[in-house]
């Protein structure tokens, strides 16, 4: 990791972690609070307390399952994965109440998140790297596990916009992104002086910071998650200029 990087990268998510391990009240100073990398692809946390899908997204904002939405290097994509992803974002900016009152921005983002994923699954495939339906089958059943029995898992699932069809759908992208990280970026490395020049900035800025050896492997676990993360955009950045994008929702 390039030195420059620290400051850029080096508080991701680890105030609550310092806070934890040195049993003070100390946070990180609000500048310097960043927001965890996102997931290209969210996968549904399926809980007991799921909202209404009717509740989240009106009738107004969904488009036709059938329609083409955007075509991205000759590929069609339809309504229906863009009406997932709109609802994944739309979802999370309810649970933390950050939905923007002009939706335009929404209906930006989703198409945005869906081009990328796109683009990712062609690199993905011209680079060889695939999900098999074994792996799929795999993590679908390890998600149905978690659930007392099988009748409470169909109860929570039966509360989103979409099919166990299409849940294991979000499943196979999300294997494919970890499986094309892997691939592709597994060179990457976070070296002592990357950790010990975070912790020095940190010590600064905290009244009683924990000593490193107790909190050395999350500041690499955290400093190498983000240095891959912006890995990984950079490529879908370059990846987004390469490609041949027609938009068609008005």
């Amino acid at each position: 990791m390039r030195p420059d990087k620290i400051l850029v990268v080096g508080f991701v998510l680890l105030s609550p972690l310092f806070v934890a391990c040195s049993g003070q009240d100390n946070e990180l100073p609000e500048e310097l609070q960043f927001e965890e990398p996102e997931e290209l692809v969210e996968v549904p946390e399926l809980t007991e307390e799921q909202v209404e899908t009717e509740e989240i997204v009106s009738a107004e904002e969904i488009v036709d399952r059938d329609q083409v939405v955007v075509i991205v290097n000759g590929e069609e994509v339809y309504g229906d994965r863009y009406n997932l992803v709109y609802f994944e974002i739309k979802n999370s900016l309810t649970q933390s109440g950050e939905v923007p009152d002009d939706l335009a921005v929404v209906r930006e983002s989703a198409m945005l998140d869906l081009i990328k994923q796109t683009l990712l699954a062609q690199d993905a495939a011209a680079k060889g790297i695939i999900v098999t339906d074994q792996e799929t089958e795999a993590i679908f059943q390890d998600t149905k596990a978690q659930f007392d029995s099988e009748e409470e898992f169909e109860q929570i699932l039966a509360q989103l916009p979409y099919t166990e069809a299409v849940f294991r759908e979000i499943l196979a992208k999300s294997l494919l992104q970890q499986y094309y990280i892997n691939d592709q970026f597994s060179d990457i490395r976070v070296s002592s002086d990357d950790i010990e020049a975070f912790y020095a900035i940190l010590s600064e800025q905290m009244e009683e910071a924990p000593e490193l050896d107790e909190i050395r492997t999350e500041i690499h676990n955290q400093l190498l998650q983000t240095e891959i993360q912006m890995a990984l955009n950079d490529r879908l950045n370059q990846l987004i200029g390469e490609a041949e994008i027609e938009e068609k929702l008005p």
